[in-house]
């Protein structure tokens, strides 16, 4: 059994993350085996995200003051969480992925994102955005295409100029003849 400090401190660490992180998910995990429950860690995890299970009462101890908070009538029967703190589109693709097949127990129950309490739909189009690296990569393109751009016009035109004196020699070249 946990004491009372221990429970206070877990009630503390929840309250923390409920504050800092930009997406939590709450889930009913209700029927799903330890191997199930441990590949949907590793997934998360590998997606830069957490899974918690905590008793509702003591989440109940937990939200006051967080935006957590606006999904607060979510906290009942068996509810895990899903923390993401850094790219919470791979955290939103790694659920998804994982609830999306026929034979998953894992159920949506609630969601904030930004704050701002979302639905399983939202859920489902966050998952479908680029990750993070793939948007890098599409804003390193987008900044680097003009420069390339001009770089290519100068080069064009240089050779378009070279190209013009070369024409004008030989036709001074061929008047001299």
């Amino acid at each position: 059994m946990k004491t009372r400090k221990h429970k206070e401190q877990i009630v503390k660490e929840l309250k923390e993350k409920f504050e800092k992180a930009p997406l939590v998910i709450l889930t009913n995990f209700q029927g799903m085996t330890v191997a199930e429950s441990n590949a949907l860690r590793r997934k998360l995890r590998e997606a830069g995200a957490e899974y918690k299970v905590v008793k509702n009462t003591l989440m109940r101890y937990a939200y006051p003051g967080t935006p957590v908070e606006q999904i607060k009538d979510a906290f009942v029967g068996p509810t895990g969480i899903v923390f993401a703190f850094e790219d919470i589109v791979a955290a939103a693709k790694a659920l998804k992925e994982f609830m999306s097949g026929d034979d998953s127990k894992l159920q949506f129950k609630a969601a904030v994102v930004e704050g701002k309490v979302a639905d399983y739909e939202m859920i489902k189009q966050l998952a479908e955005l680029p990750s993070r690296e793939e948007l890098l990569g599409q804003l390193a393109f987008t900044l680097k295409y003009p420069v390339n751009a001009i770089a290519w016009s100068l080069e064009n035109l240089f050779t378009k100029l070279v190209t013009v004196l070369e024409n004008v020699k030989a036709e001074k070249e061929g008047a001299n003849a």
